[in-house]
């Protein structure tokens, strides 16, 4: 009985350190939808904000994607940059997809955006001044 105990307690010892170990206080990057994220971190809603706000030639569901969340968001991909973890969303127009598009690029805090809008009737548009390998990955 004394040794179920000693090594259900070793087990949870374990447990817990590896999980110390893991980088719990990392956010996570991947399965997550942009409405969500921008309703939930100040820092990916204002860094999103400050590209969009005021910017000419934007689509009208980009100009008013923060306080009218009528997208399109596939759930957002983990992908290195520069050899850095960044969180990547696809968005779109509903039933107009094909001929309007976003694409973000976040931080892993969601301090730094990037963007790229493809629209058939205004043009492509990167904002933020990606970096080579950020403009690789948002035209992936």
């Amino acid at each position: 009985m004394k040794a179920a105990i000693t090594a259900s307690l070793a087990a949870f010892v374990l447990l817990a350190l590896a999980r110390s170990g893991q980088a719990d206080d990392q956010p996570v990057l991947s399965g997550n939808f942009l409405a969500s994220v921008l309703a939930s971190s100040e820092p990916h809603r204002v860094s999103l904000t400050k590209l969009i706000k005021g910017r000419q030639r934007m689509p009208v569901w980009v100009k008013s994607m923060m306080t009218d969340p009528r997208y399109i968001s596939l759930a957002s991909e983990k992908v290195e940059v520069e050899g850095r973890p960044m969180q990547f969303f696809k968005t779109c127009e509903p039933r107009t997809c094909v001929d309007s598009e976003m694409r973000v690029l976040f931080s892993a805090d969601g301090k730094h955006a990037v963007v790229l809008v493809r629209d058939k009737k205004r043009g492509e548009q990167f904002l933020g001044d990606p970096s080579a390998g950020e403009k690789e990955a948002l035209e992936r």
